[in-house]
């Protein structure tokens, strides 16, 4: 029988820390230029919600905007994470390429399964080409969740 192994991307492949700042700063800079946020970005903030679904983050950093506002907010943040990956800002953790390759040599089925989006997760097996080693990637979008919404 062949055996699969399912990876989570953030936090287990790719080192999701390191551009996760640089798309909320450019989420606050675009508020702080339209005039609704004139306080720093609120990182320490998020840091303690960090893996909670999007809307729920944007519900916690942007209590008193609207859901407009809150929209907007998530697409600039999910095209400044694509933006910093395909800028090199990313990395995957030390092994994980290695990792991936002796599994699929081996003859395993690798998959991707996250919280993210297909567009992130896209540009994150595109920057590091990680098809060569994947099965398949399933986002949130790919199920029925209330994550998803």
């Amino acid at each position: 029988m062949k055996q699969a192994y399912i990876f989570d991307m953030d936090g287990t492949l790719f080192q999701t820390d390191r551009i996760l700042g640089h798309a909320l700063k450019d989420v606050f800079a675009f508020l702080r230029e339209q005039g609704r946020w004139t306080t720093e970005t609120p990182l320490a903030e998020y840091r303690a919600i960090m893996g909670v679904p999007l809307p729920e983050v944007w519900r916690t950093l942007l209590p008193a905007h609207t859901e407009a506002d809150r929209a907007q907010a998530d697409q600039i943040f999910q095209d400044a994470l694509i933006r910093h990956i395909e800028q090199g800002h990313g990395a995957l953790y030390p092994g994980a390429e290695e990792v991936l390759a002796a599994l699929q040599a081996s003859g395993h089925a690798v998959y991707i399964a996250s919280n993210g989006w297909k567009g992130y997760l896209a540009a994150i097996v595109r920057q590091y080409a990680l098809e060569r080693w994947l099965d398949g990637v399933y986002s949130i979008e790919d199920a029925r969740s209330t994550a998803s919404t």
